[in-house]
């Protein structure tokens, strides 16, 4: 099965306040794919998208139209759009989502009013939690401001020997039903959160939810979209509540051998 990804950040156009944990979102999702416990993803099948105009944008979805396609948007937002480097043009998310049979739409960016952004959070005991759990492994290290790495089983390995943990994925793939995951980083009039030097907070949960369960978890090789969804949603705080949908739907996030 081919698989394709494509990274969107609009974190700094025309009009808009900068988002620099946009930028650092896409750089996390590169990590992430290209690890083992991601997926094994290859260069080749990762296509990142910085500020891009929607003309891009329907070019690369395009073109993964015979793929397993996964969408990841950070940046700026509205209620049923997301801010390109037109600026002035509302790009709808439902043309975000991907064309093929399967697919996978993650959009990490405000639903509120036009003038609503991405807020960093801070001061309560809650939202401190929150911020711990976020950074504390799979996006940067929200405290320092440096990069946290995989552990090492988790980068994948230069060699001829089969990759257990892309076989598991393609596996799990090839035998999923047919659909397209949407997946929205906060409700509808609602902002979403972001460290601008960790990242977008649902985002950098969903990564997390798969190194706690590669870690702490052994009962099964498969951790789904729906499982980092859930994980993510309930450690953000009451001010942002994201949604999935459809709920019966899932694909492979994370693996192990």
């Amino acid at each position: 099965m081919k698989r394709k990804a494509i990274l969107i950040e609009s974190s700094n156009v025309p009009g808009e306040n900068d988002l620099p944990g946009a930028r650092i979102d896409i750089e996390n999702w590169v990590t992430f794919l290209k690890s083992d416990l991601g997926g094994a993803w290859s260069g080749s099948e990762i296509t990142v998208l910085r500020k891009p105009f929607s003309k891009e944008v329907k070019e690369a979805l395009d073109a993964a139209s015979d793929a397993y396609c996964f969408v990841a948007f950070s940046g700026h937002g509205r209620d049923g759009s997301v801010v390109l480097n037109e600026h002035y043009t509302a790009f709808p998310i439902i043309d975000l989502k991907p064309k093929g049979e399967r697919g996978t739409l993650i959009v990490d960016s405000c639903r509120g009013s036009q003038d609503a952004e991405r807020f960093y959070f801070g001061g309560s005991t809650v939202i401190s939690v929150a911020n711990e759990a976020i950074g504390e492994s799979a996006a940067l290290n929200a405290s320092q401001g440096g990069i946290t790495t995989f552990s090492r089983q988790n980068v994948v390995k230069k060699s001829s020997e089969l990759n257990y943990h892309l076989f598991h994925w393609m596996n799990e793939m090839q035998n999923s039903s047919k659909g397209i995951v949407q997946m929205l980083s906060c409700a509808k009039g609602q902002a979403a959160g972001e460290n601008p030097r960790s990242g977008g907070h649902y985002t950098s949960l969903l990564m997390k939810s798969a190194d706690v369960w590669n870690r702490v978890y052994s009962g099964s090789k498969i951790h789904s979209t729906k499982d980092a969804h859930d994980y993510a949603a309930k450690l953000l705080p009451a001010q942002q509540t994201p949604e999935y949908s459809p709920s019966y739907l899932k694909f492979p996030f994370a693996v192990k051998a």
